[in-house]
């Protein structure tokens, strides 16, 4: 799947703007929900026609019903009447955006701007690995990497350091450790860039295909798997 449609909201926490994206897949009924914070949260389309889709959001002690209407570009989150639970009816305007990308999934525990997850110039690649396929999916432009390992049970994130003449350097961290490496776009290999003196870490180069970005619809198995644990 490289690509899903995907909307802006213009959501308010405070006063202040606090945009969130929902981008889904009318195939599998699934959407991937990214709020302010930059979390993210299956759901499940439950109904679908020309002029809307109601949606089911997990969460936190169980679900959140909302709706988008296909018309209007508005998202409406119930409210709830009674005066000991009451939160009012919320609608927030929404527009198309690019189709969000795996690049959503980036993390790293400082201060970072959010924009830097808007595909600008970006594209896949797809490696053979030792244990089956991985995935990475960089932006030229914002300088971000996204590494998601075989059967996508772990996703690393990091950054571009230099490019040249064709080649991008750049650097990754996980919980298996950091890791180097070189993208040669002429030849099409993915270099991991080895530690000296350790024989557990060589240096090692897979050939690989070139796509374009994956969609952040590809982390929706992981996300339920974590939802249900």
């Amino acid at each position: 799947m490289l690509s899903a449609p995907s909307i802006r909201c213009d959501g308010k926490r405070y006063q202040q703007q606090q945009p969130y994206f929902v981008t889904y897949d009318l195939e599998t009924n699934h959407f991937v929900f990214e709020n302010p914070g930059g979390n993210k949260l299956p759901g499940e389309i439950i109904a679908e026609s020309d002029a809307r889709l109601d949606l089911s959001l997990r969460a936190d002690g169980g679900r959140i019903l909302l709706s988008f209407n296909r018309k209007r570009n508005v998202m409406t989150w119930p409210g709830m009447p009674a005066s000991e639970l009451g939160r009012a009816l919320l609608q927030h305007d929404c527009t198309e955006v690019a189709g969000r990308t795996m690049l959503s999934a980036f993390w790293q525990p400082e201060q970072f701007d959010p924009k830097r997850l808007d595909p600008v110039d970006a594209f896949s690649l797809t490696c053979p690995g030792q244990y089956g396929q991985y995935f990475v999916t960089l932006d030229r432009s914002t300088r971000t990497v996204v590494l998601e390992t075989q059967a996508s049970d772990q996703t690393m994130s990091g950054n571009i350091a230099g490019i040249n003449d064709g080649s991008i350097r750049f650097g990754v961290a996980g919980r298996s450790g950091q890791f180097e490496l070189l993208w040669d776009d002429r030849t099409r290999m993915l270099t991991w860039i080895g530690v000296a003196d350790s024989a557990a870490r060589p240096t090692i180069s897979h050939e690989c295909s070139v796509t374009g970005p994956r969609s952040i619809m590809e982390s929706y198995a992981q996300l339920a798997r974590w939802r249900q644990m």
